[in-house]
């Protein structure tokens, strides 16, 4: 009897086991990223940002967002550049130090992300 025993503990042990071995794990981190265009910046001389290196020499900058989603839920990193520059083709700024512009505004209300 003791002999049966032992051998009905071996095997509830070896099937427990193993389910904890097939079991898929809890889904974590990030499984989808969107890089999304919220502005650009154009200088003409990046001497601006390191004194006396590259003066004279343009410099283009992109301002992307990113839109994160994480198994914790939705993340937004940067919003980029005012909305107000979107509306202006020329874009705003003191072109001899900088001059930024944006695609069109994102729409303000959208389906949830949820």
């Amino acid at each position: 009897m003791k002999a049966i025993r032992t051998l009905v503990v071996a095997l509830a042990a070896s099937v427990a086991a193993f389910s904890a071995a097939c079991a898929q794990p809890a889904k974590t981190g990030v499984d989808k990223l969107y890089i999304l265009n919220c502005g650009e910046g154009h200088s003409n001389d990046q001497a601006r940002w390191s004194p006396g290196v590259h003066v004279g020499v343009p410099l283009d900058i992109s301002d992307n967002c990113y839109l994160i989603h994480h198994s914790s839920g939705w993340f937004l990193w940067d919003t980029g550049i005012v909305d107000s520059i979107a509306d202006k083709p020329e874009g705003s700024g003191d072109p001899a130090q900088i001059l930024w512009k944006r695609p069109k505004n994102f729409p303000r209300s959208s389906p949830s992300l949820a």
